[in-house]
């Protein structure tokens, strides 16, 4: 928690000078997944509650940490970095809702961290208020509509014979997690709120921060086992699933803003993880920690190549950013080779079993997303910008009037002399090429991360066994599950 909150405290403030903002955001990346890889499997007692992590919620910590970094990473390459510090500030209060075993605990902290994304939105900046303050309002009505799901449940031994307290929990339970998860039909807030955020915002809240809902909803089962027994809770699952992934596709199709396009999108992933989840199985159970995994990790590979293409001038470093993004499109649609195919195929061909309609209407849906990343694609390519020429040094500014700025003009003229005295010393070659990075230390840097993105993409796709065997081993721990 205190790595947490130096990260974004750091990071905040480091935010004023882009080198000194890339290079905090690396370390700060570092640091984080160190430490999250390095949590103990204990249990502490605070205050009543414990705190702990199972293996699921490590593994997630990991993976989330990781992105957020990389997302801060893409950040700090453009001019706007409003938002580098908020990528780290919410993870200060989910890190508690990923922890703790109380579900009131883990709804307010939950619903905290997604107070401060609203923060991150800018709405000022995109001249509108709309999205942010829809996002609001329904985070605190869900919040009530979870509590109140959640005191239902714990009345339900009182009318054992009666089923009526359950049946009115999952009511709220799926009201609320509805409108916070965007799922259909309480999908209204979702195209404002990607109207006035930035893509790692976009990417950061329906990628990273909306599963830690489901895992509540989880931890909520463990500890109530009655509400997948003697409940239809896997269908309200199953019918908002299809739900889901029909109107995201839907709106896909016919979407050409990319922070849109993102958030129809990953409902259409949202949709097929709970389908997962309906079936109330372990190796369903295993697929949809599969899929969360990859819409996280899509959605932020996304959202950091369109941050560095908007960042960057550069043609190539714009061509490297689009392929990128078709990598992680593709990966988010689920017809990359490896583990994702076979997580969707595995769930397609069961419904191929036994209702066609819906197997292609399925089908349908993911050729909306297609539809709208092809269109996305030939936008992007019409806008691609022309290589900037190189510019003359601008002529010497006279020395400022305040006795502050005086001072540091002196200073300033003292260090480029000194400069030049020592580029006298150095070998042609050598001078040349550290001229060539210092210019060009961006186009460098992004064209490295997004090679490393593209790269681990790949790899993520030709190794399915290794992230079905662990996800299987985590997924097999929890409560409910045993």
């Amino acid at each position: 928690m205190l790595i947490l909150v130096a990260a974004a405290l750091t990071l905040h403030v480091a935010r004023y000078w882009r080198p000194l903002a890339f290079g905090a955001s690396v370390v700060m990346t570092v640091l984080l997944v160190w430490a999250a890889q390095s949590i103990g499997a204990g249990t502490n007692e605070t205050f009543g509650m414990r705190f702990g992590l199972q293996p699921l919620a490590r593994d997630y910590l990991t993976v989330a940490l990781a992105l957020s970094g990389i997302l801060a990473i893409a950040t700090s390459f453009g001019d706007v970095r409003r938002t580098l510090g908020f990528l780290l500030w919410s993870w200060a209060v989910w890190l508690v809702a990923l922890a703790v075993d109380d579900f009131v605990i883990g709804v307010f902290a939950w619903v905290s961290g997604l107070a401060i994304i609203v923060i991150a939105m800018e709405p000022r900046h995109a001249q509108r208020t709309g999205g942010a303050a829809y996002f609001l309002v329904l985070i605190v009505i869900a919040a009530g509509l979870l509590l109140i799901g959640h005191r239902f449940v714990q009345l339900f031994p009182l009318t054992p014979d009666r089923i009526t307290l359950l049946d009115s929990a999952v009511l709220f339970l799926a009201w609320g997690l509805g409108l916070l998860l965007a799922i259909a039909p309480f999908i209204l807030w979702l195209g404002p709120m990607a109207d006035e955020a930035p893509p790692p915002i976009i990417a950061m809240l329906l990628g990273l921060g909306q599963p830690l809902g489901l895992w509540l909803l989880y931890l909520l089962i463990g500890q109530a086992p009655r509400l997948l027994e003697q409940t239809n809770l896997n269908v309200v699952m199953m019918v908002g699933g299809l739900g889901s992934i029909f109107i995201g596709g839907l709106l896909c199709a016919f979407e050409r803003r990319v922070g849109r396009l993102m958030s129809y999108a990953g409902l259409v992933a949202l949709g097929f993880i709970l389908l997962d989840l309906a079936r109330g199985t372990l190796e369903g159970t295993a697929f949809a920690v599969i899929e969360i995994f990859a819409r996280a990790l899509s959605l932020s590979v996304m959202a950091a190549s369109i941050t560095i293409a908007r960042a960057i001038p550069n043609r190539w470093v714009n061509y490297l950013a689009l392929g990128v993004f078709l990598l992680g499109g593709l990966n988010l649609v689920g017809i990359m080779p490896g583990v994702s195919l076979a997580a969707r195929w595995n769930l397609l061909l069961d419904f191929e079993a036994t209702d066609r309609r819906i197997f292609f209407m399925l089908l349908l849906a993911l050729l909306g997303v297609l539809i709208g990343l092809a269109r996305y694609t030939l936008t992007w390519l019409e806008t691609l910008p022309a290589q900037v020429p190189a510019q003359d040094a601008l002529a010497p500014t006279p020395p400022p009037e305040s006795i502050s700025g005086r001072i540091r003009f002196r200073l300033r003229g003292a260090w480029l002399s000194g400069r030049t005295r020592l580029e006298q010393r150095v070998p042609s070659v050598a001078l040349y090429t550290a001229r060539g990075v210092a210019e060009r230390w961006r186009a460098l840097f992004a064209a490295i991360l997004l090679g490393a993105l593209g790269a681990f993409v790949l790899w993520y796709s030709v190794t399915p066994n290794l992230w079905l065997q662990r996800a299987l081993e985590t997924a097999a721990q929890l409560p409910f599950i045993r």
